[in-house]
């Protein structure tokens, strides 16, 4: 366009200089008037290029703006797609991710796979290299054992629940044996079902100690008078339990004879069953600070052993030891008469409580306690029976107070007092008197925990001793006296 006006202004350009030219020229006739017009019409003619020029500059100037104001919103819209683009890729990402994540967190929902090993050694300063001369068992106790090794399997889905758990151990030799088998239908609600059926080998619902889990435990073993009421923790029969908000529920019915008893675990040689319960409560005070609670109650009945009649015997005894009969050693023992099974009442009512405080990243503490009195219930320490040896009915005591200090992600400290009466209406023969006697042991355990975590393991090795106070053993005048039956514990425990 610029070489355009150029072309066109060449002309003017070209006659003005011929007009100058013939101006100059000019003869003196002509009137003097004449040249300034020409020289006018060529100003002005000047003064229109110049003009035409500047608003072509504007225009261009104009059109470079546009120009301009066109690449900017181009480039802003450019980089808004880039970034829709990018956050679209990353919502995808994410999506996929957490599609992933809900596939693996279904998938272990649908079948899960643990289990752990506990390799204990035990030193104990009752241990002797004699037998038993009752049981037929050895009287040494300081030895290498596999306590528990468990593996099980479980299923968790929306309406359905099954468990099965297989342990080994040595504790008396080798073993084997079911542990935890259940079925279970179950409503769903919140954190827990609000309400659930189970039927088949389970734990107790009597207490915390029963109930907690092993692997979770700090100290080696539950305290004496939970394992003397409940030995093993595990029975069979069917469980109604649930909860709503902060509240907890268990009712069962089972045996009444639980794994670990020595008469008929997991048989029940009675028609009737024990009735076990507990309502307790669970919650969050604040982001540091949780509470749970309960009161536990056990009804039932337990099962004395008949015995068969028996017949009179004719026993000699060589009293003079001169291996011939002499008059006077022929002794007659009558006969018997048969004793039919018994059946006895028995019950418990016991409470729980646990607060537990978080201040620092793996920094916590734990304060729980636990008590039960109970009525011929014992059935691994004292073993009650109102028609045994005894021939009246026990009233049990037991309680525990244990604290649990975590210091940092890889140690904890646990300090446990408890205290078992087996017997509160126990009497002892002194110089041919009757007189008060308590079978009350008491145990302070201490115990120190290293803990480790990976990604699929967790690891501890857990060191206890535990200072052992009871009225068990006899001074050399025969008077009941503290039996020396410290015990300490070395763990190694690896779960899955």
């Amino acid at each position: 366009m610029i070489w355009g006006l150029l072309c066109a202004a060449a002309p003017f350009a070209l006659s003005g200089t011929a007009l100058g030219q013939t101006t100059a020229q000019m003869p003196a006739s002509v009137p003097a008037d004449s040249v300034p017009t020409s020289a006018d019409a060529a100003l002005a003619g000047t003064a229109e290029l110049a003009a035409q020029v500047a608003q072509q500059r504007a225009e261009l100037a104009g059109l470079r703006e546009e120009l301009q104001r066109k690449l900017a919103d181009e480039k802003v819209a450019r980089a808004m797609a880039e970034a829709a683009a990018e956050a679209k890729a990353q919502t995808n990402a994410k999506a996929e991710v957490e599609a992933a994540l809900k596939a693996e967190s279904a998938a272990r929902q649908w079948l899960r796979i643990s289990g752990f090993v506990q390799a204990d050694l035990n030193v104990n300063q009752t241990s002797q290299d004699q037998i038993n001369t009752s049981t037929g068992a050895p009287l040494n106790d300081n030895r290498f054992l596999v306590r528990r090794a468990r593996l099980g399997a479980a299923v968790d889905q929306q309406y359905l629940a099954g468990v099965v758990e297989i342990d080994a151990n040595t504790v008396n030799g080798a073993q084997v044996r079911p542990m935890d088998v259940e079925a279970t239908v179950k409503w769903p609600g919140g954190s827990v079902p609000l309400a659930a059926l189970t039927v088949g080998l389970f734990k107790i619902p009597f207490g915390f100690e029963v109930i907690e889990r092993d692997r979770d435990r700090i100290f080696t073993e539950r305290s004496t008078f939970i394992r003397a009421l409940f030995p093993g923790e595990y029975d069979l029969g069917a469980c109604l339990a649930g909860g709503w908000r902060f509240v907890r529920y268990a009712l069962a019915v089972q045996n009444g004879e639980p794994i670990g008893e020595n008469t008929f675990p997991v048989r029940d040689p009675n028609q009737a069953k024990d009735i076990t319960g507990r309502l307790g409560i669970v919650s969050e005070v604040s982001d540091k600070v949780s509470v749970q609670a309960g009161f536990s109650g056990l009804t039932g009945k337990g099962f004395h052993k008949g015995a068969p009649p028996t017949k009179p015997t004719l026993i000699w005894q060589d009293l003079n030891e001169n291996g011939q009969y002499n008059a006077g050693e022929l002794i007659v023992s009558p006969g018997t008469s048969g004793q039919p099974s018994q059946n006895f009442s028995r019950y418990a009512v016991g409470a729980d409580a646990l607060v537990a405080v978080r201040y620092l990243n793996d920094f916590s503490t734990t304060v729980y306690a636990e008590f039960a009195r109970a009525n011929n219930l014992d059935r691994w320490f004292l073993v009650a029976d109102p028609y045994g040896p005894i021939g009246r009915n026990l009233r049990e005591w037991g309680y525990y107070v244990a604290a649990v200090q975590s210091l940092g992600p890889h140690f904890r400290l646990g300090l446990r007092y408890d205290h078992y009466n087996p017997d509160l209406d126990s009497t002892d023969r002194q110089a041919a008197v009757t007189v008060p006697s308590s079978q009350d042991i008491s145990t302070v355990s201490a115990a120190v925990a290293l803990v480790g975590r990976t990604a699929a393991l967790s690891g501890r090795l857990v060191a206890e001793y535990d200072w052992i106070s009871d009225h068990q053993g006899r001074n050399i005048s025969g008077l009941p006296t503290d039996l020396k039956n410290n015990a300490f514990t070395l763990r190694a425990e690896v779960a899955f």
